[in-house]
């Protein structure tokens, strides 16, 4: 074989290489019609009891996956709060009629509660809301409170050159009876709200009877999310004062919230597998959360 009939031999193949690619590539197209549910109007309840103090429950309708999310704060109330509804606590005694307050200083804002209830270690609270043509229910308990042993502050393990940020750690043993389950929360200096630590949202199913140490990152606050990644915005700091609030709750309860962190975290993930996140609403969405709390104070320090 010449030259040349060797160059017409590879063009042929590359050819044929490129023909065959070009056939399977277009041989897998198909049209594929997917048919998305359609919105159910539901409602939304994300409420607690805590021990000593007074029930608060947020009550909002849900979105649609494609509606736009309104602009400014007067869309978001008209749109999403509901403010007429009915909502009652059973603690097994009596009912109560919780009111609807609009409270800028305390998170969520927009709740219903009342001072005639207050939450009591190892009772049991049956909440009804009726709004709109719907009723949910949901029940809960609030378990005794599980302190910490301890917490300590250590800089960041990942960086050997930081000198002034860390995390929070914490030292927990968790009783030897399966059934336990927790949530972080915390606050830091002048904040006044406590507020969810990322991904410290877990039960005993593998710790039942164990010593554990876990750290947490600073929480954030409402409306605190920002475009660029700030580490001072994910680090405490030397010098900050940390306040703990660690909570027991049902296994259901912190399934809400773990369910709902991966879900959040997924969003937008093309690769993530989808997470249905779990309620113990009945008829609705949400969580209604009891919860035995015990708190802690640190100054960060090395």
């Amino acid at each position: 074989m010449n030259s040349n009939q060797h160059s017409r031999y590879v063009l042929i193949q590359r050819f044929s290489l490129l023909l065959l690619l070009v056939l399977l590539i277009t041989g897998c197209e198909r049209d594929v019609e997917i048919d998305l549910p359609i919105d159910q109007n539901m409602l939304v309840i994300e409420g607690q009891i805590e021990a000593g103090k007074a029930p608060k429950v947020l009550v909002s309708r849900n979105r649609g996956f494609f509606d736009t999310f309104p602009a400014n704060l007067e869309d978001f109330i008209e749109k999403f709060i509901v403010q007429d509804a009915v909502v009652t606590v059973n603690d097994g005694t009596k009912t109560v009629n919780l009111q609807f307050v609009f409270d800028p200083m305390n998170y969520p804002y927009f709740y219903y509660t009342s001072n005639e209830l207050t939450g009591e270690v190892g009772k049991t609270y049956k909440l009804h809301v009726a709004a709109e043509g719907k009723e949910v229910s949901a029940t809960t308990i609030i378990p005794p409170p599980v302190a910490l042993d301890s917490i300590f502050f250590r800089l960041n393990v990942f960086d050997k050159e930081e000198d002034s940020l860390g995390f929070v750690f914490a030292r927990l043993t968790d009783p030897d009876t399966l059934g336990n389950a927790y949530k972080l929360y915390s606050k830091r200096n002048s904040e006044k709200e406590y507020f969810p630590v990322e991904a410290a949202s877990f039960n005993d199913e593998y710790i039942n009877g164990l010593t554990i140490e876990f750290f947490n990152q600073r929480s954030t606050q409402p409306f605190g999310q920002k475009d660029t990644f700030i580490k001072e915005d994910f680090f405490y700091t030397l010098g900050d004062t940390v306040y703990i609030k660690f909570c027991s709750m049902g296994w259901k309860e912190v399934d809400f919230f773990r369910t709902f962190d991966i879900a959040r975290n997924s969003n937008g993930n093309p690769f993530a597998a989808p997470t249905l996140i779990k309620s113990n609403i009945i008829g609705g969405l949400g969580v209604w959360c009891g919860l035995g709390a015990s708190y802690d104070t640190l100054i960060t320090s090395k």
